[in-house]
């Protein structure tokens, strides 16, 4: 997370930067140039994982008073950016694609392995309940 915070990750955008030659057109909708903005909060494709995340919940990941445990919002958060980082560099070095479902069906998986991993913290427990009522 630190990485993508920083805006460091090697979006075709940055790469661009360094090669002119690059095609910095987004992988996931091939509409806008792709920078770290355009690909976890802009793009149709991106935009359409993040509405699977969060239609259940309502507006959660905003809301500070939300039913929501804060844990399980930053827990979603982090696995739908790992997700669409990880679809973005399948279809640039495997030429395969998913759709925002099975995007969805992956990070279900993720958020619940990571929380089955530390259901003994203090700060997990719970949070099984509360996702699977959502998801």
């Amino acid at each position: 997370m630190w990485v993508t915070h920083q805006d460091r990750l090697p979006t075709r955008a940055r790469l661009a930067t360094w090669d002119p030659g690059i095609d910095a057109s987004c992988l996931l909708c091939d509409e806008c140039v792709e920078t770290r903005d355009h690909l976890f909060l802009r793009c149709s494709f991106s935009e359409q994982v993040w509405h699977l995340v969060t239609k259940p919940f309502g507006d959660w990941l905003s809301s500070s008073d939300s039913t929501c445990p804060t844990t399980l919002r930053r827990l979603a958060a982090h696995a739908t950016i790992y997700q669409l980082w990880a679809e973005r560099n399948n279809r640039l070095h495997n030429a395969t694609s998913a759709t925002p479902q099975r995007i969805f069906k992956n990070l279900d998986r993720l958020i619940r392995n990571s929380i089955l991993a530390r259901k003994e913290r203090r700060k997990f427990r719970g949070l099984m309940q509360a996702w699977l009522k959502h998801a």
